[in-house]
């Protein structure tokens, strides 16, 4: 059961997991246009280190700046590792969506990133939140 103290704290760590969200759609999709427009590697394939780099902002930043209760504590790889494990069902879905859209509906990849991205931030903050970032 929700304490009200941990009530009262979802709306503003919420608001910072979507500001931190929003900084990772910049990185991915930077990088994604600069792999296929000027790398011009494939939109499917370039998705991959756009993806990992965006999660590793994210996780960075959210570990800084979302979730107050790791923020004092020394970052680690296994804390990384646990980030990515934890969205995976999330990241997953950004990722198949994306995939989908770019290679079956042929939609524009930043259009079809966008989708991918509001699509998955509820699982990825419910996973984060409970289990990656929570209270000890």
């Amino acid at each position: 059961m929700m304490r009200d103290r941990d009530a009262a704290r979802v709306p503003h760590e919420l608001f910072r997991f979507l500001l931190v969200g929003s900084v990772g759609f910049i990185v991915d999709g930077a990088i994604l246009l600069l792999l296929v427009d000027v790398g011009r590697m494939s939109p499917l394939w370039a998705r991959v280190p756009s993806f990992m780099t965006a999660v590793t902002v994210t996780w960075w930043l959210h570990r800084n700046f979302t979730f107050e209760a790791v923020r004092h504590t020394a970052p680690s790889m296994r804390e990384w590792s646990l980030f990515v494990v934890a969205n995976a069902l999330g990241n997953g879905l950004n990722l198949g969506l994306y995939w989908l859209l770019v290679w079956r509906f042929d939609w524009a990849p930043l259009a079809a990133l966008a989708f991918a991205s509001v699509a998955a931030a509820a699982i990825n903050y419910r996973v984060s939140a409970q289990w990656v970032f929570r209270r000890g």
